[in-house]
């Protein structure tokens, strides 16, 4: 049965009538010691995923068609607790997620009204 993607999305045998879905090849036989993926819109063919060691991780360079070892950068000092006071400046720290969602509207966008206000 042939598969389909919707615009690069993992290919399925189901579509609807939405525009965007476009035929794919179908899924190759992966040898052994090997994985398929459906990595930028084609199936790939590669190594499973090295394990990740402290302080790096392992991400899939799609140029190179190898998985390639990167480091973690350097954010803080793991000891060190976050000062989350300065974070939320001015907002109170017991705020339910309605009251947060109507605040975000606010500020992403004056003109909406929160439910409240209706």
């Amino acid at each position: 049965m042939p598969l389909y993607s919707f615009k690069g999305h993992y290919p399925v045998e189901q579509i609807d009538n939405n525009k965007g879905w476009y035929e794919v090849p179908d899924k190759p036989v992966a040898p052994e010691g090997k994985e398929v993926a459906w990595v930028n819109a084609e199936w790939v063919v590669r190594d499973p995923k090295p394990q990740d060691r402290v302080g790096y991780q392992w991400n899939w360079s799609h140029n190179d068609m190898a998985w390639v070892e990167c480091e973690y950068s350097a954010t803080a000092d793991e000891t060190t607790e976050p000062e989350t006071n300065e974070i939320v400046t001015g907002l109170s720290m017991d705020l339910t997620a309605a009251s947060m969602t109507s605040f975000s509207l606010s500020v992403l966008a004056p003109s909406i009204t929160s439910a409240g206000d209706i």
